[in-house]
C-alpha cells in the first residue's frame, strides 16, 4: 500500500471517529447535563460544580505521559482510557430510574462523581490520541488534517445539538416530569453508543511507538524531551523558551475567554431575553463561518506557517466582545457580529494546536499537548467562576461611571475588561519564532498504519 493509501485510510479512520464522537458528546454533556440535573432539583450551588467539573479534572491529562508508558503504547491507552470513560458515563442516565437512586445522597453528587472519572478518563485518552496522530500524519500535512477534523466536527454539531434542543423542549411540554427523564435516559444512552461507536474506526490503525529520542525533524531542538507528571518533568517541559511563551499565550487566552463565559449567558437569556431558536441561530452563524476559515487556515499552516493566522483570529475573536457591549434590549442584533467574529476560533483552533505540535519534541509530546490544552481548560473553569463572582459584586454597584461621560453596565464592563485581555494575547505569539516548514520522512513509508498489507 502507498503511503499516500496509508494517510487517506487514517484521514477517513480519524473523520468518522470525529464526527461518531462529537454526535455521542453532544447527547451526554453541556446542556443536556444540566437539564439532567436540574430536572434532579440541584441546587445552584452543586450544579456550579457540576458544570465545573470537565474543565477542573481535565488536569489530570498531565498524567497522560507516564500512563502511556505503563500501558506501554498510545493506541492501547487511548482504547482503554475512552473505555473507562465510556463506562463510567453509564451511571448517568441510570438515575432517571427512581429505585436505582441510593437513599440518604444527593443523586447529583453521583452524576458529580460518574463525570469526574469520565472526564478524567478522556482527558488521558485525548493526549495519547492526539500524540497518536501527530505520529500518524506527516508534519507537512498537520494544517489541512487537523482542519479536515475540525470541518466534520462542525457539521455535527451544525446539526445534532439543534434537532436534540428542540426535542428536548418537546418532551418538556408535552410529557410528565418523570416521563421527560426517561426521554433523557434514552438519549444520553445513544449518546453513550454514538461516543463507543467512535472507537470502531480507529481500531483499524496501526499504532506507531513514541519515538522518544527521534531526531528526524528539521526544526528540533537537541536535548528537549517531554516531560512527565512529576513537577520535575512539567519543569523540564516548561524549560523550553519558545514553548513556555505558546503555553503562556493558551492559559492568558483561557482566563480572558474564561472570564465571561457564565456573563455572555446571562446576557443572552437576561436583558437580551434570546430564545432557543434565535441562540442555535446565532451557534449555527458562528458554525458556519468557521468551516471556511478552518480550511483556509490549514492550507496556509502547511505552506507559510501558522502565526499570522492565530494572530489574525485571536484579535477577530476578541473584537466580538465589542459587539455584546453594543448589543442592547432594542439593538440586540448586534450579538450577531460577535457570533460572525467568533468565526475567528476555526483559525484560532487550527494555528495554535499545530504550532504546539512544531514546538514540542516529535512523538514524545504527551506531557506538552496536556499542559498547552487541559492546564488552560482549568484556568477557564476557574475563571469562569470568578467572573460570576465579578458580575455579583458589580451588579450590586449598578451603572457604573467610567470617566469621559461615559457610562458602563456590569455587563459591559466585563466584556470591555475581556477585550483588552484577549487582545493583549497577541504580546506572547509575536515573539515567537515559528520553526521552519516540516520535512519530516513519512512515517507511514517506514511502518504503514493500516493493518492490511496489500
Amino acid at each position: 500500500m502507498k503511503p499516500s493509501d496509508n494517510l487517506d485510510a487514517v484521514t477517513r479512520a480519524v473523520l468518522w471517529n470525529s464526527m461518531l464522537w462529537t454526535a455521542g458528546n453532544a447527547l451526554t454533556s453541556g446542556g443536556f447535563l444540566s437539564y439532567f440535573a436540574s430536572e434532579l432539583d440541584a441546587s445552584p450551588i452543586v450544579l456550579a460544580v457540576l458544570m465545573a467539573t470537565p474543565e477542573t479534572v481535565g488536569i489530570m491529562a498531565l498524567a497522560g505521559r507516564p500512563i502511556i508508558r505503563w500501558l506501554g503504547d498510545r493506541k492501547r491507552t487511548w482504547f482503554v482510557c475512552s473505555l473507562i470513560s465510556r463506562g463510567a458515563l453509564c451511571g448517568i442516565p441510570l438515575l432517571a430510574i427512581p429505585t436505582l437512586r441510593p437513599t440518604g445522597i444527593d443523586p447529583v453528587w453521583i452524576m458529580i462523581g460518574c463525570l469526574a472519572v469520565a472526564q478524567a478518563a478522556q482527558a488521558v485518552a485525548f493526549v495519547a490520541y492526539f500524540s497518536w496522530l501527530s505520529d500518524l500524519v506527516p508534519g507537512r500535512r498537520w494544517g489541512r488534517f487537523f482542519a479536515l477534523r475540525q470541518i466534520a466536527t462542525l457539521v455535527v454539531l451544525l446539526v445534532v445539538p439543534v434537532a436534540a434542543g428542540y426535542a428536548r423542549g418537546y418532551w418538556r411540554s408535552n410529557y410528565s416530569d418523570q416521563q421527560a427523564l426517561w426521554a433523557l435516559m434514552g438519549t444520553m444512552l445513544l449518546g453513550i453508543a454514538l461516543l463507543l461507536l467512535s472507537l470502531g474506526p480507529m481500531l483499524r490503525i496501526r499504532s506507531i511507538p513514541v519515538q522518544e529520542a527521534a531526531a528526524d525533524l528539521a526544526y528540533q531542538r537537541q536535548g528537549v524531551k517531554g516531560g512527565s507528571v512529576t513537577l520535575r518533568g512539567i519543569i523540564q517541559t516548561l524549560a523550553d523558551r519558545p514553548f513556555r511563551r505558546l503555553c503562556f499565550y493558551s492559559w492568558w487566552l483561557a482566563f480572558w475567554s474564561g472570564l465571561t463565559q457564565v456573563v455572555i449567558f446571562k446576557f443572552l437569556y437576561g436583558p437580551l431575553a434570546i430564545s432557543l431558536g434565535t441562540y442555535y441561530l446565532l451557534s449555527s452563524v458562528m458554525k458556519l463561518v468557521q468551516i471556511p476559515i478552518s480550511w483556509k487556515t490549514g492550507v496556509i499552516a502547511d505552506r507559510l506557517g501558522n502565526k499570522t493566522a492565530l494572530i489574525l483570529g485571536v484579535l477577530a475573536t476578541a473584537v466580538a466582545m465589542l459587539f455584546f457591549c453594543l448589543a442592547g434590549i432594542a439593538q440586540w442584533w448586534w450579538v450577531f457580529g460577535a457570533y460572525v467574529m467568533w468565526g475567528g476560533w476555526g483559525a484560532v483552533n487550527i494555528a495554535a494546536p499545530n504550532l504546539m505540535l512544531k514546538l514540542s519534541p516529535p512523538s514524545d509530546n504527551a506531557a506538552n499537548i496536556a499542559l498547552f490544552r487541559h492546564v488552560a481548560g482549568l484556568i477557564a473553569g476557574v475563571s469562569g467562576m470568578l467572573g460570576g463572582f465579578l458580575f455579583a459584586k458589580l451588579a450590586e454597584q449598578g451603572t457604573l461611571a467610567m470617566g469621559w461621560n461615559f457610562t458602563a453596565d456590569p455587563y459591559q464592563v466585563l466584556f470591555l475588561i475581556s477585550f483588552v485581555g484577549r487582545a493583549l494575547t497577541v504580546f506572547w505569539i509575536l515573539p515567537l519564532r515559528e520553526p521552519a516548514a516540516n520535512f519530516r520522512v513519512d512515517v507511514e513509508e517506514i511502518a504503514p498504519n493500516v493493518d492490511n498489507p496489500g
